[in-house]
């Protein structure tokens, strides 16, 4: 078992882990207001809802939720596409909430602008602080310095 769990680990990693925590939470996320939304998320949102029905919302999620669950087994630099599927949904969340909020569809939605921002912030500082770092090959001859 333990040496089951070093290796899953030695694969996903700190990257992988937020990518992976991300495609779960989206996925749930996004079933939940497919079957049933909550009564603020769609006043929130409800500039979102003159591009897509709610149900479409919540596909769109599901969807970026099981890319970051995909890419979450990638080496790091080749999991953009999942970086982006786990950052994507929760900044767009954000300005929806941020145009309801301008538009005044409803009072409280800029109270949920900063959570959803929040998270799309901090898969950037992962993908950050975790990225491959670059092999820059010495141009010069030693003894020329």
């Amino acid at each position: 078992m333990r040496t089951a769990l070093a290796r899953c680990w030695a694969r996903l990693g700190w990257r992988g882990l937020a990518l992976a925590s991300s495609g779960v939470a989206w996925v749930s996320y996004g079933a939940s207001i497919t079957v049933q939304p909550r009564y603020g998320t769609v006043r929130g949102i409800s500039v979102l809802l003159d591009l897509m029905c709610m149900a479409a919302w919540g596909w769109l999620w599901i969807a970026a939720g099981l890319l970051a669950l995909a890419f979450s087994l990638v080496r790091p630099g080749r999991d953009l596409p999942g970086v982006g599927a786990a950052m994507g949904p929760p900044l767009l969340w954000s300005l929806a909430y941020a145009l309801g909020g301008l538009s005044g569809a409803s009072s409280t939605a800029w109270g949920s602008v900063a959570p959803w921002a929040s998270h799309a912030l901090l898969i950037a500082i992962v993908a950050y602080l975790t990225r491959p770092r670059l092999i820059v090959p010495r141009m010069v001859p030693r003894g020329a310095e």
